[in-house]
């Protein structure tokens, strides 16, 4: 459990539970159509929430995915989920621990649930797993996103582009 003293609340980050999925595709929701308002590539597809349910299902029993969430007063208020991806053939191989999906109810942002999930991914599964390196993709229009993952020591490396037909 962790104590956040500057605002005085308390939360707890555990691995994510079957029973948990339905409030994770509530906040997963919100974050998609945040994203939605200015990227119409996040547009929900009409079986995207049925999809999305059945990869959390299949994180919370598979070792190479790791599912987090952060509770206040038993409530899920924000989660993450990543997963092992190794890379071989070409270049030297590499695990990376990559980072999916995170994202804290907008109450209870700027409080180091954000911080404190990323560290349990870090050192509870990407750690454990070997991983070369963590990785995560952010839009960049997603100011506060680029500054979080900026502070936590996440550097850019690859710029990824599009053209719409």
């Amino acid at each position: 459990m962790h104590n956040e003293s500057n605002n005085r609340f308390y939360f707890e980050i555990i691995k994510g539970l079957k029973e948990d999925i339905e409030e994770i595709i509530d906040l997963w929701i919100q974050t998609i159509n945040w994203h939605a308002e200015f990227e119409k590539d996040f547009i929900l597809d009409s079986e995207g929430k049925t999809n999305f349910k059945f990869v959390l299902e299949t994180a919370t029993n598979d070792i190479t995915q790791a599912l987090y969430v952060a509770k206040f007063e038993k409530k899920v208020v924000g989660f993450l989920y990543g997963y092992i991806r190794t890379y071989s053939g070409f270049f030297k191989k590499r695990i990376i621990a990559h980072i999916s999906d995170i994202t804290i109810q907008e109450e209870f942002r700027r409080k180091g649930i954000g911080t404190e999930l990323m560290k349990k991914f870090e050192n509870e599964f990407a750690r454990n797993n070997n991983a070369n390196c963590m990785s995560l993709n952010v839009h960049v229009k997603n100011s506060s996103g680029l500054g979080f993952y900026d502070n936590l020591g996440f550097t850019k490396n690859l710029i990824s582009m599009k053209k719409d037909l």
